[in-house]
């Protein structure tokens, strides 16, 4: 049987027995890696503290010939616990880890989709630390402590910049590339959204879903005028020409000005601005374009845009 080494980032974990856990890692060398981790529920075990979901740890586990793989080690690389107090990043962070654990197939390795989800890890994490309250102007905390609290098959938790960095197992070393999302994803308002829209558009391209918006998707036409309305499929795999769009049957019309933010934070990253006239339709275009690829609607989605 082979050992594996690995960067990751827990994405689900269930319980699996009064010891034993069943965790989703998104590993940068190896993609989505579902493993069980025997003794993992045990308060002393080689998994330290590294399966409270959205940590990044550094993972050893042995390939099986057929179901779960079987994890060995865990150290913790980088937490973040200041989304604890910053309800809409800690649901931001909750989006991108049901991406991550729904949207991808076993053992298919994206190491830039990778990179942009611990860049948005980490810049959640500096906005939680810069507002740190709630909607009422009020601090609030919530709760994501011990072995069992949001662990569930069909929950995720996540927080702020590293805190710390855990032992290495066998010289893995910690991601500090530079990340498609952008160098600095400043959150402030309408930036969050801003993020994590540019976490949506990475996630498409890697899964070879980018909407393509300087010609018809259908014929290939070109666009004439970019700031002019257009129609749009996710589907078709983006923008339709006045002859395509009548026959597409998912179409809806985009306004430029909402085109033109998606082009922008499609070159950009999260440093693009998505201002406020325009916002609400792109959130709208890439939750679309989002649920289509992944044949249903994401969860967390609805709470991500109830900003």
């Amino acid at each position: 049987m082979q050992s594996e080494k690995a960067l990751a980032i827990v994405t689900r974990g269930t319980d699996w027995s009064e010891t034993s856990r069943i965790t989703t890692l998104f590993t940068r060398e190896f993609g989505k890696v579902r493993a069980l981790a025997k003794g993992g529920r045990r308060l002393k075990s080689n998994f330290d503290v590294a399966f409270d979901l959205l940590t990044v740890c550094e993972v050893v586990f042995i390939r099986k010939a057929s179901g779960l793989e079987l994890l060995t080690e865990a150290r913790m690389n980088e937490q973040f616990p200041a989304l604890r107090k910053n309800l809409p990043a800690l649901y931001a962070g909750y989006y991108v880890a049901e991406l991550l654990a729904e949207g991808l197939q076993d053992y298919d390795p994206h190491p830039a989709l990778f990179d942009a989800a611990l860049h948005i890890l980490r810049a959640l994490g500096r906005t939680a630390v810069s507002s740190p309250t709630g909607e009422k102007g009020t601090e609030t905390e919530i709760c994501y402590t011990g072995e069992n609290d949001g662990a569930t098959a069909d929950t995720v938790a996540g927080g702020e910049v590293p805190v710390g960095t855990g032992a290495e197992v066998s010289g893995i070393r910690s991601v500090e590339a530079i990340s498609p999302l952008g160098k600095e994803a400043g959150l402030g308002n309408g930036s969050l959204l801003a993020t994590v829209s540019a976490f949506e558009l990475v996630w498409l391209q890697e899964l070879g879903y980018s909407p393509r918006l300087d010609a018809c998707a259908t014929c290939g036409r070109e666009r004439l005028s970019p700031t002019a309305r257009a129609f749009f499929s996710p589907l078709a795999g983006g923008v339709l020409c006045p002859e395509c769009g009548p026959t597409v049957a998912d179409r809806r019309m985009v306004s430029g000005d909402a085109l033109l933010c998606i082009r922008d934070l499609t070159e950009r990253g999260a440093e693009a601005a998505l201002p406020g006239g325009a916002r609400a339709e792109v959130r709208q275009v890439l939750g679309y374009a989002v649920s289509c690829v992944l044949g249903r609607r994401p969860r967390m989605l609805t709470y991500v845009d109830a900003r």
